[in-house]
């Protein structure tokens, strides 16, 4: 497991998580495998930038399909929004689940509709 963000008070505040302050964010040998084949592009170019994601996201949010904590970039050189995945486990363990590119559409109804947060 290799340590690659935790989550801060203000993200803490803004989506009403209930963990500590400072709880660290891991990324674990199978997730990166998981990002590597399903999202080589992804991968190749954004996984080096995990921890800037997490630390200064554009938006964040709550997925309402699994309850993972959205962390979202946008970049504007490739004008490509970029999504970190992050599951909370039963007892507080915090995993990055994914990485992977999230379309200008969806980006923007998500923010349209208050699913993804300014940050």
């Amino acid at each position: 497991m290799k340590k690659v963000g935790e989550f801060t008070e203000k993200v803490i505040n803004q989506l009403q998580l209930n963990i500590p302050i400072g709880t660290p964010i891991l990324i674990g040998e199978s997730n990166e495998t998981h990002i590597k084949s399903r999202h080589p592009y992804e991968y190749d170019r954004y996984y080096n930038r995990i921890p800037d994601i997490i630390a200064k996201p554009n938006y964040i949010g709550i997925s309402p399909k699994d309850g993972s904590i959205q962390f979202v970039k946008e970049f504007f050189v490739n004008s490509e929004y970029i999504r970190v995945a992050v599951k909370i486990t039963k007892n507080t363990k915090c995993y990055v689940k994914t990485l992977h590119l999230l379309s200008t559409c969806n980006a923007e109804n998500y923010i349209k509709k208050g699913t993804l947060k300014k940050a």
